[in-house]
This record gives C-alpha cells, structure tokens and sequence, in this order.
C-alpha cells in the first residue's frame, strides 16, 4: 500500500509539474504589447457629446443613415484607443457572438482549449510581422476597452490574433466558413462605364454569425502619418477587406484555395491596410503586398484612379501574380488564373467543386450586358442579382449566384469622383450610404441607392421562413420523423419555389417512407435545379441510384 502511495504522489507530482511547465509554455508563446508611446494624453481626455457626433480627442462616432460611422484621427494609439471607448459595447457583442459561433462549429471544451493552444503555439512570433504602427493601434484599443473575457487569456495577444482570422480559419481545412466561401468582386473603367468612371464593386460573403451583418461599421481613417482612407468592416478591427484611399486607391481581398498556413506571417487583412495608408498608384500598392509575406493564399482586386485600370493580384505564400484585365472590366471570384496556380491541383478541386466559376460567369455576364452604362446604381443591381449564367432563377439562396444572401457586406467604389458607398443590412439589400473620400464631414443623402425591393415585398421573409423549414425537416429525417419531414420540404417550396434542397428533402423523406416512385421523381427535380456544389450531386445521384435499384 505505502508503495502504491508513493507511485500516486509521483505520477501527481509529474502532472502538476506538466501542467505547470505548459503554463509557462503558453505564458512564453503570448504576445506582449509594445511599450506604451511618448504621448498617452489621449488616456486622459473624456467622451463629449457635439450635434449628433460622439466625440474622444479628434475622433468621433455617429449614425449616417442608419450606418455606425466611426472617425478615426490622430496617432496610432490614439486612434486605437478610441476605437476601444467609443465602440466598447459593438466589440463586446462582438466579441460575445463570434465565441458562441466558434462553440457551435467546436462544441468540446477540450478540443477548443487544444485548437486555441495550437493557434498560441503557431502565431507565437506574429508581432514580428505586424508593423508597430498598427500594434500600437490594437494595443490602445485593448486600453480604452475594458476585456469581457479575461478568463480566455491575455487581451492584447487575443485581439492580435483576431486579425489574423482569416489566415487562422484555415487551419480548420474543413470549416464551412471557409470551404464554402463565395466573395465575388470586379472592377469597370474606360467605355465600360457610364461616364468613364472607375467603378468596383464587391460582395463578402461570409456566412458567420449574424453581428458580422448586423453591425458593420464605416471607418474613416485619418492617420498622422499616411494617407487617409474608409473601410467598411467592424468594432476593433484594423485591418481592411474593403476600402479605398483620398489617392484613389482601392483594394478588396477574396478567399481563394490554400493549403494549412505554414510559417507565421503578416495577416492579409494588415497587407490591405497598409496598401491604403500608403499606396498612391499601382506600383506602390504591388511592392507593398509582393514584399510582405503572407499565411495563406488570397486573391486582391486592387484599383488606382493614377492608372487608370484596375488589376487582380493572385497572392500566396510563395508567389505573387498580377492579372491584367482582357478590356476594360475584370472580375474576381475565388480561383487563379494565371502561370502555375491556375493548375495547381488545390485550384482545380475548387473549380470543380465550389461555385466560384459559376458566379465569376455570371458576373462577366451581366457587365457585358451593362457595357458602357455602368453606373453605381446598376453597380449596385449586379451585386444583388440572384440568377445562375444564363439567366436562370434558381430559388433564393442558391450558393451559385451572387447574391445568396449570405453577405456580412457589400460595398461601391467610384474612384474617378472619390464616392465610396457601404451596403446596410441585411446582407447587401439595405441602402448604399454613400461617403465623400475626400471630406469625411461631408453628407451625400442624394447619392444613397435605395433598398432592394426584396426588403418591402416580404420575398427575404418568405426566405427565411423556407430555411428555417428546411432545418426543421433536416432535424426531423433525423429523428426518424419523415412525415414531419415531408410537410416541413412542402412548406419550404410554397416559400422559396424551385430551390433543388426543398425537391431533396421531399426525395430523403419518401425514401424513408418506402415510397420509391415518389422519392425518384423528387430526386430528379433536385438534380434539375443546379445543386450548387459538386458533392451535392453526387449525393443525389447515389440516392436516385438506390431508387432504380429498389425496383
């Protein structure tokens, strides 16, 4: 007995030893903040109020047509800070439903404290590719707002790491949110346009939890030092996926097929922002992302007023291709199409099993259809189109279009006239607000393009109500219910007609109940109606196989 005493106090002492030597691990991998700078007045001066805007030193907040609209102004960490009090309460809901989403895609705690010990571990040295001006920036953002979730480890190396969020998810190979990911962006210049302008426009279509949608923010940037610029995206972010410089610089990034990230490196969102703090032309904008060296592979629709043009720039980890437009319009869906990516066997998956060539078809469409009448309004019809190439109407929600109504935000640029237009939600059927790049005070009501008319004639709620019958019929077929199944894909097509799930869910639920002939005919309309996704066919046609086998 003394000696099973002795084994026991052993084996616990090596346990605490363990997971005190991890602790010290991760302790050692943790991100420290960079030392406080010369001037912290900032930390002193309090939040007034003035007309409408909310004011901290030189920066405010306010509503523009029912956006949040943030001014940010000064030094890095001053800007940083008030960011952090004047959006205290956007960053906590943030903050708060992106770890309830995270929780559904990694219910176990265990695998989430292993999956977030990994990301500490990889991104261990990720201060030595974020330029200290913009750590400077998350640094007093961290400061001027208090941490709802200190139990999840230190602010500053978590807020850090959330920018690089999108380089990060891919270390989740099969994560929905990225696997299935569907931005689509193209730019317009020369007798393309109306009226000569430069005009892009870009969908994100991020199906994450609903704050990502509901609480975009307009961010108008004014730094002591670089170039001012807006970017539409949310509370505490730095970073850029949709913006545009006072030089006449834009820059959108789409996700495009990558590997697991390997070596840390600078995260694609902080490429994108230093194109627009300090880029006047192309040549800039291209040495600054060919020099920085990313995660993961992302492809860049980078536009210049200076040149006239805009181009898509295919950035991987080792590689950085420029693709020229063929004419005066060039679209950018989420494939490569240049030198050795474009057959690189990642890339040639993806093309044939996600729906980027599909969307990057319909959208070439519909700007030739447009040729020489481009305008942001009609800029703004394209991005809310949801037909399949050809014209054809799919239902609502199809992956395959460009408007599956999963976008967190959408945005316009005319770069010739210095306009930048952010979509309000949902998705991008709300109003196009529109802000002057070249005076932030400066209101431009007349210029706002009305709401997609699917927002007043109840079609998004007809949608909605289509999808939630959908899951229930789903979670039925699960439970062994197929009658509660079948009424549930009924209900589906009166609200959403057409759409190729409602006929599946009809054909699974039949075969549940041994009706063979029926589960056959359900079968083949979904088949007809343009599955999405190459899997997707593949499942119907083994069902629709074991239907003729049956007989």
């Amino acid at each position: 007995m003394k000696r099973f005493r002795i084994i026991a106090l052993a084996l616990g002492l090596l346990a605490c030893g363990g997971w005190f030597s991890g602790k010290l691990l991760v302790r050692s991998w943790t991100q420290k903040p960079p030392p406080l700078p010369a001037d912290t007045s900032i930390l002193q001066a309090s939040i007034t109020t003035r007309g409408d805007k909310t004011w901290l030193g030189q920066s405010w907040l306010a509503e523009r047509e029912g956006l949040t609209v943030i001014r940010l102004k000064g030094s890095p960490f001053a800007m940083g800070y008030a960011s952090g009090r004047l959006l205290e309460k956007k960053m906590h809901t943030l903050e708060d439903e992106f770890l309830v989403m995270i929780h559904g895609y990694v219910p176990q705690s265990w695998k989430l404290h292993v999956l977030k010990t990994y990301v500490t571990f990889r991104n261990r040295h990720l201060s030595r590719f974020v330029p200290l001006d913009y750590r400077l920036q998350i640094f007093g953002t961290t400061r001027g707002c208090p941490d709802a979730h200190p139990e999840l480890g230190d602010y500053y190396d978590r807020l850090l790491n959330y920018h690089a969020a999108h380089d990060i998810s891919y270390m989740m190979i099969d994560n929905p949110l990225v696997s299935k990911a569907g931005c689509t962006a193209f730019g317009a210049w020369g007798n393309a346009t109306a009226d000569g302008h430069l005009i892009t426009g870009r969908n994100f279509d991020w199906e994450a939890a609903e704050v990502f949608s509901r609480d975009r923010i307009v961010m108008l940037y004014e730094p002591d030092d670089g170039i001012p610029f807006v970017s539409l995206a949310w509370a505490s972010m730095a970073g850029v996926v949709s913006g545009m410089n006072r030089a006449g610089v834009s820059i959108t990034i789409n996700g495009a097929p990558s590997s697991l990230p390997g070596e840390t490196a600078t995260p694609i969102a902080l490429v994108a922002r230093e194109v627009l703090q300090r880029a006047r032309n192309l040549t800039n904008a291209l040495e600054i992302i060919r020099t920085n060296r990313v995660f993961v592979s992302a492809l860049l629709l980078v536009g210049s007023r200076a040149d006239g043009k805009f181009v898509v720039v295919e950035k991987t980890p080792e590689t950085t291709n420029v693709r020229e437009a063929q004419g005066d319009t060039i679209v950018s869906a989420n494939h490569f199409e240049t030198g050795k990516l474009k057959d690189d066997e990642r890339n040639l998956r993806y093309l044939a099993e996600g729906t980027s060539l599909t969307r990057y078809r319909r959208l070439n469409e519909l700007l030739q259809a447009q040729h020489g009448h481009l305008t942001p309004e009609r800029a703004a019809a394209l991005l809310r189109d949801r037909h399949l190439p050809g014209g054809k109407f799919p239902g609502n929600g199809h992956r395959g279009t460009l408007n599956a109504l999963i976008a967190t935000h959408a945005t316009i640029m005319d770069l010739t006239g210095g306009i930048f237009w952010a979509a309000s939600p949902p998705h991008q059927l709300g109003k196009f607000v529109a802000f002057d790049v070249n005076d932030f005070e400066r209101e431009l009501p007349a210029r706002t393009i009305p709401d997609d008319p699917m927002l007043g004639d109840g079609e998004l709620e007809k949608f909605q109500t289509a999808q939630r019958a959908l899951q229930e019929g789903q979670r039925a077929l699960k439970n062994q219910q197929a009658t509660e199944a079948l009424a549930a894909a009924e209900r589906a097509e009166r609200n959403n007609p057409g759409f190729y799930q409602n006929a599946e869910l009809r054909g699974r639920a039949w075969l549940r109940l041994g009706r063979t002939e029926e589960a056959r005919q359900a079968l083949e309309t979904a088949l007809a109606a343009s599955p999405a996704f190459r899997s997707e066919t593949e499942q119907l046609e083994k069902l629709l196989q074991s239907t003729r086998d049956a007989k």
